[in-house]
This record gives C-alpha cells, structure tokens and sequence, in this order.
C-alpha cells in the first residue's frame, strides 16, 4: 500500500499552536499502518509557536526554503535554514519563530529498547553529511542521523540520483517510508504502478509495498527518505 500526494492534491490545514502557518498534513497514523506524522510546513514572515506535547515523542526538523528560528528547551536557538535539519529525543521541547519558511516535520512516538537509553540531541545541516558510497554509479546517499546506532529508531537519508540513474533492485521490507522529493523528476515503481514525481511530491510507503526508482529529466533526482529502523515491529 502507497499513498502519493502532490502539491496539486495536497490540502492545506492548521494546527492551533502555529500562528500564520499553513500545515499540510502528509501523512499521520490516521492511514493505517502508518506510525509516524510527516507534515509540511509554510511559515509565513510572523509565523511559528511552541509545540506543545513534548514527550513521548521525537521529532525531526528539516529546512526546505527559507529560515526560521529554533528555540530548544535549554535555551540554545538556531537559525534553521535550507538543509538544515534537528533531531530532538523524547522529551525535548521546542518552538519555531519567525519566516518566511518551508520545513518538513517528522513526529513519532519513540520506541524504547532494553537497555538502549534514548540518542540526544543531533543538528547539522545536509552539507556537512558524508557521501557514501552505495555502489551504484550515480547514486549518492547522506545519512543525516547516525544509521549505525541502535539507540535511534529511524534513519533519515538523502539520496541523489544523476539522471537515468536507478536503484539496481526491487525493494519489499518491514519497514516503512516517507518519501519527500527535493529536487528533479523520476518514475516511482509502487507495486504495479509506475508514478512520475518531482521535486514537492511525498510518497507513503507501508511495509512490504515492493518499491524503486529511477530518476528521469536532465537534472539530478534527490529526495529525502524516513525509514523505521533497529525495531521489531511488535
């Protein structure tokens, strides 16, 4: 199962703690089986709040366009801007302040482990991410949080494709994806479907939807890839 939202099909909603912000909502665990929210966010010049519930759950924040300011619980603020991005552990507060903006935000309840204490704080920004070598010519992959680390319970990546270049297999796995494209076109394969996306277009993937891609256009593909990790599913 998939669900494909584009800016022609997407709808703008609010949240009552963010002022002069358009929400859309892409995905939440209203579609089952979902287990995370994934929004985007149009702040406008006054735009921003406090998010109001701040444990259980984690959050990731990644800049689009623009820039907003950060304000972490402690009182550090930072200028979020253009691939920059937070992660924030469960019980971390946080508020946004000021536009314009667009942003992503990613919103889970975390799933603790035996004996793994919940990961800290990371923020950074995409540039300073290391390119791996995924060994297909034309593919580069920027792991924004530690991927290696079983105290997280997901992963966000950057993949970028040059064009006509594809995932070299057809992927079917327990987990499941949120798929936000960031920049130039490409053919995603969801199961039978073949669905031409481009920068803006967010792809939900549910566990086991047979999946690949491969970029199209004369510019490079990229997009920005969730995926549950380090967990068993129960």
């Amino acid at each position: 199962m998939y669900t494909l939202i584009t800016p022609s099909n997407r709808y703008a909603s609010r949240l009552p703690h963010l002022r002069d912000c358009v929400v859309y909502k892409l995905v939440t665990p209203r579609l089952a089986p979902a287990r995370l929210g994934q929004y985007l966010l149009d702040l406008g010049p006054g735009g921003g709040g406090r998010a109001p519930e701040p444990e259980p759950y984690e959050h990731f924040l990644f800049g689009l366009e623009g820039s907003t300011a950060l304000h972490l619980g402690d009182g550090e603020e930072r200028a979020l801007t253009a691939g920059g991005f937070a992660y924030l552990p469960p019980g971390a507060t946080f508020a946004l302040d000021g536009g314009p903006a667009q942003l992503l935000w990613i919103k889970r309840r975390y799933e603790p482990w035996p004996g793994l204490a919940p990961p800290g704080p990371v923020l950074g920004h995409r540039d300073a991410a290391t390119v791996d070598d995924v060994g297909v010519p034309g593919l580069r992959r920027r792991e924004l949080l530690p991927a290696d680390d079983p105290a997280f319970d997901f992963t966000m990546s950057l993949l970028a494709f040059d064009p006509g270049v594809a995932l070299d297999r057809t992927e079917i796995h327990d987990e499941e994806h949120g798929l936000f494209m960031t920049a130039g076109t490409g053919i995603y394969v969801l199961g039978s479907d073949h669905r031409p996306v481009r920068r803006g277009d967010f792809i939900y993937m549910a566990p086991y939807c047979p999946q690949t891609f491969v970029a199209t256009g004369t510019e490079p593909a990229e997009y920005l890839l969730y995926k549950d990790v380090f967990r068993d599913g129960f």
